[in-house]
């Protein structure tokens, strides 16, 4: 696509990457350190797990509801860019509160501070990832440059994933937690300021109309594909701890806090490249092809990589660096899947509501986040992990750590491959036919007389 077919400008497309790398910040440095943290804290992982299962029982009220707003609520300045705003502010705020928990407290204090520090940040991140994926939409009605945007967002997320891997643990050792999240939420907070100015919302702003709670729930029923895909999404994640336990296979398994950073550049680096050339990649392989394909190569090296064990770290870090380059494809990939949705649900409903289908994605991901959080800790209790930090763990525990870590992912991968090959029909030549007849190009029975598939 050249520069003149853009219907977006420089501006906007620089601001929504420091937007999404700025965001990001905070997400990895939660995803990857909070469940250390907290039990270097004396929090039992057990009970760590319990923080995050009672965050999603909030998520579980907060998302559908918050998808409605997005969707109904006409704020002053756009249908997407306030939520964008206030999220710039809050979750830098609450990341902060996450990590300043008084070492000295009781336990009681620890846990009931975490677990509302959490659900405050969980809503301020509920605010963004909305808003964030369903302007897009808004943006811009080209398919192509959506794509391209969002493997924008892609390569931002995984360049702060790299930052963070990269300085968290030169630099929580050193000068302690509080001030370390100081830094990376200075940094958050600076690199979200742009897009809620910079954002021109083009497309769709008030399209949907009023319906109820129910009407949404029910609307979302009848888009099956986004329901489908909603469900490969969960199963695949469900069991696959890599993010979870990287930190604990790194100090428990490798010998050394030094490992988290290598791990976890093994795991963002490649997909950093790739993210670019996703847009290229699928120009020449139908992305439901490219998402089968690489797919069954991550489970391929993740269940080699189980075998060879730990004891060859550079081999190791190979094997884990092609494992999530493949579900790295199938991570960027995903939010591209969730448009088709869109497209497919105006197609046959009628009703456009991207902020409900982008809602929906957002649940998906901090669901299975939670949810991989929460069995991965109690997976962590399970093999009979001490709290405490400095504790040396037993052999029989360190072997259960790379169980989990390496074997677990297996099981909900060779599901969700199963669900997807059987299920999702959805495919680009007919996604870009939706797009002509819910543009008005083209009639319903012009789009039906050329699909590949039925629907």
């Amino acid at each position: 696509m050249g520069k003149k077919q853009f219907t977006t400008t420089k501006g906007e497309r620089v601001s929504y990457g420091m937007y999404a790398f700025g965001a990001i910040l905070s997400y990895y440095v939660i995803m990857s350190f909070l469940q250390l943290f907290m039990t270097n804290l004396g929090i039992p992982a057990a009970m760590v797990g319990m923080i995050f299962v009672f965050a999603k029982v909030w998520d579980a009220i907060n998302d559908p509801v918050f998808g409605v707003m997005v969707d109904k609520v006409n704020l002053k300045g756009g249908k997407y860019r306030p939520w964008l705003r206030i999220a710039g502010l809050t979750i830098p705020l609450t990341t902060i509160l996450l990590f300043i928990i008084p070492s000295g407290a009781s336990i009681q204090v620890k846990v009931i501070w975490s677990a509302v520090a959490y659900i405050l940040w969980d809503t301020a991140y509920t605010m963004y990832d909305v808003p964030m994926n369903a302007i897009v939409t808004a943006m811009t009605e080209n398919q192509e440059e959506r794509n391209k945007l969002y493997s924008l967002n892609s390569f931002c997320v995984y360049l702060g994933g790299i930052l963070v891997a990269v300085l968290v643990p030169m630099l929580y050792p050193a000068i302690g937690w509080p001030l370390t999240i100081l830094i990376l939420g200075g940094l958050c907070l600076l690199t979200m300021m742009m897009l809620p100015g910079k954002a021109k919302e083009r497309y769709g702003g008030n399209a949907e109309k009023e319906v109820s709670i129910r009407e949404i729930f029910m609307s979302l029923v009848h888009n099956k594909y986004l329901l489908i895909f909603t469900l490969v999404s969960i199963v695949s994640a469900l069991t696959d701890f890599s993010n979870t336990l990287l930190a604990y296979v790194a100090i428990h398994c490798l010998g050394s806090e030094s490992y988290i950073t290598l791990l976890t550049l093994a795991s963002a680096l490649p997909v950093l490249a790739v993210a670019l050339l996703i847009p290229k990649m699928i120009s020449r392989v139908e992305k439901f092809k490219l998402n089968i394909v690489t797919r069954v190569i991550a489970m391929v090296l993740t269940a080699i990589m189980y075998f060879v064990g730990y004891d060859n770290v550079i081999l190791l870090l190979v094997l884990f660096a092609g494992k999530s380059l493949f579900s790295g494809i199938c991570a960027v990939t995903a939010i591209m899947f969730v448009a088709d949705c869109v497209e497919y649900g105006q197609f046959c409903n009628g009703e456009r509501n991207q902020g409900i289908a982008f809602a929906t994605k957002a649940f998906t991901n901090k669901i299975v986040v939670a949810l991989t959080g929460a069995l991965g800790m109690f997976g962590v209790a399970a093999v009979g992990f001490v709290e405490g930090e400095g504790v040396v763990q037993g052999v029989s525990t360190i072997k259960g750590l790379w169980a989990l870590f390496g074997i677990a992912p297996l099981v909900g991968g060779i599901l969700a491959l199963v669900i997807m090959l059987m299920s999702y029909r959805l495919r680009d030549q007919d996604v870009a036919l939706m797009i002509r007849c819910n543009n008005g190009e083209i009639s319903r029975e012009e789009a039906y007389a050329a699909f590949q598939n039925k629907f």
